[in-house]
């Protein structure tokens, strides 16, 4: 009897937590304020508990008995040790296959087989694209180019006569000394 009393006592006495939204009359009637003090706290609380719950691993880990710390060890050293088989496995079949350098980083697969097949398809297609290809002739090597063909030069400018320098303006030989 006396446990309901209590109960009936504490429920009434409790009040709204700053948690609760509590309604208004217009939906863009907001505290900002207390809005942004609620999510701090709650960004605080969640923070707290991160770092309770790295406490509580650590704890774990200092409970663990030398047999269950081995079979970890064993585990991780087990894994370690399946990544450089697997390594092996993928420097042995390039090297089979011809594969070098950063070629070899494409070969993904995890069995042997599967491996194969990867570097055949990548010797396969290294064959393709290393195939040298006919050069193609350049017909203006070896020629002036066509803007500057006729051109007169500074050098030449300065041996001409008047009669010269007007000729070869009226023809067009001056644009590029002239800047057109």
């Amino acid at each position: 009897m006396s446990e309901e009393t209590t109960v009936e006592a504490q429920a009434e006495t409790t009040e709204p937590t700053t948690d609760q939204v509590t309604p208004t009359t217009e939906a863009t009637d907001v505290d900002w304020k207390a809005q942004a003090r609620k999510w701090e706290a709650r960004a605080k609380a969640n923070k707290a508990d991160a770092e309770d719950a790295q406490r509580w691993r650590e704890f774990q880990e200092t409970q663990k008995s030398e047999q269950e710390r081995m079979n970890d060890e064993l585990a991780r050293v087990k894994a370690e040790a399946e990544a450089a088989k697997l390594e092996l496995m993928r420097i042995q079949v390039a090297a089979q296959k011809g594969i070098t350098g950063d070629a070899i980083k494409l070969l993904k697969a995890s069995s042997i087989e599967e491996l194969q097949a990867e570097a055949e398809l990548l010797v396969s297609l290294m064959a393709t694209s290393n195939k040298p290809t006919q050069p193609q002739p350049d017909a203006s090597q070896g020629r002036p180019a066509p803007a500057t063909a006729g051109q007169v030069t500074r050098e030449q400018l300065d041996k001409m006569s008047p009669q010269e320098i007007m000729k070869a303006k009226a023809e067009g030989r001056l644009a590029e000394l002239l800047g057109q």
